[in-house]
């Protein structure tokens, strides 16, 4: 006989949210793994000790988590989601009768209670520490790197910089400020940049164009991960440039090292990491750079004496070309950390070498400042450990992609420095995560081990050999059983 389903809801039901989720559920693994005691560490001093009592922390931070984990990027829609997923619930710890938290509560908690409490920086050092307590942190060889984040602005909402002092006012207290550095570019066919133009809805964002690609405001998310389990270590936002990119890097070394105890032996990164303060960073922190080398500029390929083949008189402070003519410092640019030798005229007029020094009238070199550490890290480029150190470093664009893809990392959510520094915060800690609930798997708690990814791989290659020699002993016991015999014979 065919069933007819009515819609008849009891009055009550006895159930246990628990129950009905499935013992596989990674929310459920996140539960075992991950203690999100710290959240009331930071907060105990946010609250006040009368009054109403307010929403738990620790249930907005694990929805959080839950909307970052799915690539829930609407607060709205979150909210709803878990009314109506009892996972979602279960993991929030919120059972059938409980009132979801509006989505206006975020909003409030982030901007007034949790703005400067370093509880996302908190949180996120905490799920590190632990994933260093499980073994999945070596500490020995790290990567840097970063991506682009594009910023919630658009190319309509930039407007030019308006400087509130008069024209001599101006150039008087730049020439103060910068007293090296070179003058501001001329600007004649009024193009947009971040010299001149900002934007009105995220005034911390800034242009950005990578090629193949439109202008565009954005932040730079960089990244400090540990080659052995993808674990990031540390996230830093910047500038969209090279400069802050590449000094950033020894300053999360030296916190690294602090905060987690590890002494990282080497750093995998790209030619961007391979300019004078980068380098120079990485050095005095003590680690090994293993980064590529930087842009060099396209008239070192068209015949021309590079700056390597000029010989430096440091008694003098002078430059010899390969002609035997002296170069004089000339300026020392700040910015760049570069001294700037120039050549007499004279000398270059009659030399029969010029035209394959220059084709100006005189010749000019700039000498870095941090050469030695730039020397250093090209004699580095020739050895093993950096080629393992640039295979490496591809892992990290696995984390790029998968921020970027499922987490909603593609594109800020919030505006303001402080906002972006939340997300990348939150996706990083998401995403140290589920490094660590798929490296443990079904251990059980309380029980720690160093975790080794290819100890799985080695156990099983033992057996293999353990199991292959036995075979050959029985076949040698055999064949010399059946000599024996035949001798008998």
């Amino acid at each position: 006989m065919k069933g007819n389903q009515r819609r008849e809801e009891p009055m009550f039901a006895c159930v246990r949210i628990e129950a009905l989720i499935p013992a596989g559920h990674i929310l459920r693994k996140i539960d075992r793994w991950i203690d999100f005691s710290i959240i009331h560490e930071k907060t105990e001093d946010l609250y006040s000790s009368t009054g109403r009592p307010s929403i738990d922390p620790e249930v907005l931070i694990r929805m959080m988590v839950v909307g970052y984990l799915y690539g829930i990027t609407s607060e709205r829609r979150l909210c709803r989601e878990v009314q109506l997923n009892l996972a979602y619930r279960w993991f929030c710890r919120l059972t059938l009768e409980d009132k979801v938290p509006d989505h206006s509560t975020f909003s409030k908690n982030r901007y007034g209670r949790f703005s400067e409490s370093g509880l996302f920086r908190g949180l996120f050092q905490a799920v590190v520490k632990q994933a260093q307590q499980h073994g999945l942190v070596k500490g020995q060889h790290l990567t840097v790197d970063a991506t682009t984040v594009q910023a919630n602005a658009s190319l309509g909402s930039l407007e030019e910089i308006v400087i509130p002092y008069d024209p001599e006012e101006y150039l008087d207290k730049v020439e103060r400020e910068n007293p090296a550095e070179e003058s501001l570019p001329d600007n004649p066919d009024n193009k947009m940049t971040n010299a001149t133009h900002i934007s009105r809805t995220d005034p911390d964002a800034r242009l950005f164009r990578k090629q193949f690609e439109r202008t565009k405001p954005a932040y730079s998310d960089n990244v400090l991960m540990d080659n052995a389990s993808r674990v990031i270590l540390d996230v830093e936002v910047t500038e969209p440039n090279l400069h802050q990119e590449g000094q950033v890097t020894g300053e999360m070394l030296q916190r690294d090292r602090f905060t987690y105890g590890i002494k990282p032996e080497t750093i995998g990164g790209d030619k961007a990491y391979g300019s004078g303060p980068a380098v120079r960073s990485i050095c005095e922190a003590g680690v090994k750079p293993h980064v590529g080398l930087a842009a060099q500029k396209r008239a070192q390929s068209e015949g021309i004496y590079p700056k390597e083949d000029f010989i430096n008189d440091q008694i003098n402070d002078e430059l010899i070309c390969p002609a035997g003519k002296r170069l004089w410092r000339r300026t020392t640019h700040k910015r760049n950390r570069q001294i700037e030798y120039v050549s007499s005229k004279a000398d270059c007029k009659g030399c029969v070498r010029k035209r394959l020094c220059t084709r100006a009238p005189c010749r000019v070199v700039h000498r870095h400042l941090d050469k030695e550490f730039l020397d250093y890290a090209a004699e580095l480029r020739g050895t093993d450990g950096y080629r393992i150190s640039q295979r490496c470093r591809k892992k990290v664009e696995m984390l790029f992609g998968e921020a970027k893809e499922f987490m909603g990392l593609r594109r800020a959510r919030r505006r303001g420095y402080q906002n972006v520094m939340e997300q990348c915060l939150v996706t990083a800690t998401v995403q140290n995560i589920k490094r660590i609930v798929r490296a443990l798997g079904g251990r059980t708690p309380g029980i720690t081990r160093n975790y080794i990814p290819w100890a799985s791989n080695a156990l099983a290659r033992m057996v293999d050999a353990f199991r292959l020699t036995i075979q050959n002993g029985k076949a040698l016991w055999r064949a010399a059983t059946f000599i024996e015999n035949q001798s008998l014979c």
